[in-house]
């Protein structure tokens, strides 16, 4: 029993106590959920992992509800009663006021929940479920629910491709955790992990972008996709090959100038114009 307490004393990295929250925004908190879930639905298809992830699953679910911060509670349930649990909870956020918004247009599917951490079954439909619930809306962690849902039947290099991207995303939002330690553990094992691929969650000022920059790239490819446009263009400078993630977030310019062409010569005359004037 006391080494069961310690455990759970030792596992709540991310929130031990309310006064930890202050540190995220509720978004974050819904990312870090997500995630979490994700990494479990990756393990769970492994022998050497399932039964850590069973182990986590029932400490997840040790108090039946998720309906408040403990310290005796791991990362995954304390996030729970964030997003599930008493709003009061909310104003202990970063963003507390736009949060409150947030939590009160959040319907978590709290029993599918319960249900999944007891189960691990049909992974696809409750991963989306949870998806929209949280409304996550990074388009990376959402191609990583299909292809993890879909991990048993997937290529060898699109399983290293999604076991690098999620833990990119896991020491982003989740490092330290016993989650993060058990994926890179199992990662390691497997020899999941590509090695010399570029950081998804690098922030874009790392590319040394101005804020026209910024909004210029916004407006040719979304918000979503500005660091990587920028990083193909850098690459593609240095003769260096482009990984598909990358070259992908540059396909709204790509679309653009076909069209141009399409168009024929007067509209390439234009863009060269215009070309010419952006240069000087």
């Amino acid at each position: 029993m006391t080494a069961t307490f310690l455990q759970y004393i030792a596992e709540g990295r991310v929130v031990r106590r309310p006064g930890d929250l202050q540190r995220y925004t509720y978004q974050e908190i819904c990312e870090k959920v997500y995630l979490s879930f994700l990494a479990l639905s990756l393990l769970k298809n492994f022998e050497q992992t399932r039964g850590w992830v069973k182990q986590y699953a029932a400490q997840t679910l040790t108090y039946g509800d998720f309906d408040k911060v403990r310290m005796t509670g791991n990362d995954l349930t304390n996030m729970l009663a964030v997003v599930d649990g008493e709003q009061r909870i909310i104003d202990k956020l970063a963003n507390k006021g736009q949060a409150m918004a947030l939590r009160q247009r959040t319907n978590v599917p709290t029993m599918a929940v319960k249900r999944y951490l007891r189960t691990f079954k049909d992974d696809y439909t409750f991963l989306t479920q949870l998806e929209r619930a949280l409304s996550i809306a990074n388009n990376d962690y959402r191609n990583l629910r299909r292809t993890i849902a879909d991990f048993g039947t997937i290529s060898s290099s699109a399983r290293k491709v999604t076991v690098t991207r999620l833990l990119q995303a896991l020491r982003a939002k989740l490092r330290g955790t016993e989650i993060t330690k058990k994926v890179e553990e199992f990662s390691q094992k497997q020899k999941f992990e590509l090695d010399g691929v570029i950081d998804a969650e690098t922030k874009p000022t790392a590319t040394g972008m101005s804020a026209d920059q910024l909004n210029a790239y916004r407006m040719l490819v979304g918000p979503e996709n500005i660091r990587r446009a920028k990083i193909a263009v850098e690459l593609a400078k240095q003769g260096k090959g482009i990984p598909a993630p990358v070259a992908s977030s540059y396909l709204p310019i790509m679309k653009m100038i076909d069209d141009i062409a399409n168009g024929g010569f007067t509209y390439v005359r234009l863009l060269q114009s215009i070309h010419a004037r952006a240069k000087k």
